[in-house]
C-alpha cells in the first residue's frame, strides 16, 4: 500500500511538472478566447492586433468526452496556426510588388504566400496554380488561414491568404501587399475558390 502511495505521488508530481513546463513554453500565449494576450497585442502594429483579436474560430470553454476533447485540441491547434498565419502575413503590408519576388524586398502573390507559410515551417510550392493543387477544398467556405485563388489571366494565376469577414491579404501588382475584399467587383468576377492546407499539418 505504501508503495502505491509513493508511485501515485510521484506520478502527480511528474504530471504537474510537465504541465508547468508546457505552459512556460507556449508561443504565442493564448487566453481562453483564443486571441493574443494583452502583452502580445501591445507588441504588434495596430492593424495586426485588430485582425488577430477577432478573426479566429475558437473552441468552447467546456467540452466533455474523449472525442470532444480530441476534436477541441485539433481545432485549437488549427486556430493557433491560423492566428500565426494572419499575424505573419499582415507584417508585410505595404511591401512592394516584384514579379518573381519571394523576400520582404518585394513579393509577387505566390511568393508572398510561400514566404508567410515558410515562416511557420510549412512548405508550399512556388506558383499559384501549384499551391491550388496542394490544398483541399475549403468545405463550408474559406476560414482564416485558407488560401483564396483567382483567375486573373487564364487559369489559377493569383492567390491570397483569407483573413475572415470577406477579406484577404495578398501581393497585388498595383499596390504591393494589401488587404482586399472578396466582394470587390474585380476579385468577385475572378474568384476560383478557396483551399485549406493548415488542418493537414
Amino acid at each position: 500500500m505504501r508503495f502505491l502511495l509513493v508511485v501515485g505521488a510521484f506520478a502527480l508530481w511528474i504530471t504537474g511538472f510537465c504541465a508547468s513546463a508546457q505552459a512556460g513554453t507556449a508561443s504565442p500565449r493564448l487566453d481562453y478566447t483564443g486571441s493574443a494576450s494583452q502583452a502580445d497585442a501591445q507588441s504588434l502594429s495596430p492593424d495586426v492586433a485588430e485582425w488577430t483579436s477577432r478573426l479566429l474560430v475558437t473552441t468552447p470553454a467546456h467540452r466533455h468526452g474523449g472525442l470532444n476533447r480530441f476534436a477541441g485540441a485539433v481545432l485549437a491547434r488549427t486556430s493557433r496556426i491560423a492566428q500565426a498565419l494572419t499575424r505573419s502575413a499582415l507584417r508585410f503590408l505595404g511591401v512592394p510588388y516584384a514579379f518573381g519576388g519571394t523576400t520582404r524586398a518585394g513579393f509577387d502573390c505566390s511568393g508572398f504566400v510561400q514566404h508567410v507559410f515558410a515562416m511557420l515551417g510549412i512548405g508550399l510550392p512556388r506558383t499559384a496554380d501549384a499551391q491550388y493543387d496542394a490544398g483541399r477544398p475549403a468545405v463550408g467556405g474559406p476560414r482564416p488561414g485558407d488560401l483564396v485563388f483567382f483567375d486573373t489571366y487564364g487559369g489559377v494565376s493569383h492567390v491570397g491568404i483569407y483573413l475572415g469577414q470577406g477579406q484577404f491579404v495578398h501581393a497585388s501588382s498595383s499596390h504591393g501587399v494589401e488587404v482586399s475584399r472578396l466582394s470587390e467587383s474585380y476579385w468577385a468576377a475572378r474568384y476560383v475558390g478557396a483551399k485549406r492546407l493548415i488542418a493537414t499539418r
